[in-house]
């Protein structure tokens, strides 16, 4: 589905991502984990044609991406759904849901894919017509993945979703992942929340200082008293 080979990324003179190589493969949930700075969402973002790479390549169904600007890569089938949501806040959830579904040429299949979204996040249906500037962080969270379904992509990556959500709404983030997960939606989710989204996860990479130190199943990486130690507060006996 996804295979990232080499990639350096940087901001003008500061290199922060340093060989960076992985794969995603079909109908996977995979986890991205490290701490603030390690170059988690500068990957995805330059995987997504947000950010210029200066080397590496980035295949997406066998597909060269690597260079092409953001809409390019939504047309190919990734869907992005940053941290920052970039909603649109004086218009109602239906029209982000909409907007979200403009690369879809078929009427059919966008009410098809509306009808679906609504039945993973069923509080969207009941305030379709809210203004999303007046919605809870989770319900924003919820119409920022909803909408980013909306395209229909191949792969979607979450870049911190429950980041600075309800204990409550966090919960409702992790159920709709772990819906995607049982439908087999290809997923890629950067998260702080490592325990939650090793759980909801097949595989994981943790990364450090913009290069990649260790990967293996989730469960695994569960028990891995490293892991435990660095980032689930675990002290070793």
């Amino acid at each position: 589905m996804l295979k990232v080979k080499d990639l350096n990324v940087g901001y003008g003179y500061l290199q922060v991502i340093w060989d960076l190589s992985f794969h995603i493969e079909d109908s996977e949930v995979v986890a991205i984990l490290g701490s603030n700075g390690a170059g988690k969402t500068t990957a995805l973002k330059a995987i997504a044609g947000l950010l210029p790479h200066i080397s590496g390549e980035i295949a997406l169904n066998s597909e060269d991406i690597a260079g092409l600007k953001a809409n390019e890569v939504v047309r190919r089938g990734l869907a992005f759904i940053p941290e920052e949501r970039n909603l649109f806040a004086g218009m109602s959830v239906y029209e982000n849901l909409i907007l979200g579904a403009y690369i879809v040429k078929d009427s059919k299949k966008v009410s098809q894919t509306l009808e679906y979204v609504y039945s993973l996040f069923p509080r969207l249906a009941d305030r379709k017509r809210q203004l999303v500037g007046t919605m809870s962080g989770g319900e924003r969270q919820m119409v920022a993945i909803a909408r980013g379904l909306m395209s229909n992509p191949h792969l979607v990556m979450l870049d911190e979703p429950s980041m600075g959500l309800s204990p409550q709404n966090v919960n409702v983030v992790f159920s709709a992942i772990a819906t995607l997960r049982e439908q087999k939606v290809t997923v890629v989710i950067v998260e702080q929340n490592v325990a939650a989204t090793l759980e909801a996860s097949d595989r994981a990479y943790v990364m450090e200082q913009g290069r990649i130190v260790m990967e293996g199943a989730s469960g695994e990486l569960l028990l891995n008293d490293d892991v435990k130690r660095r980032y689930l507060g675990v002290e070793d006996h």
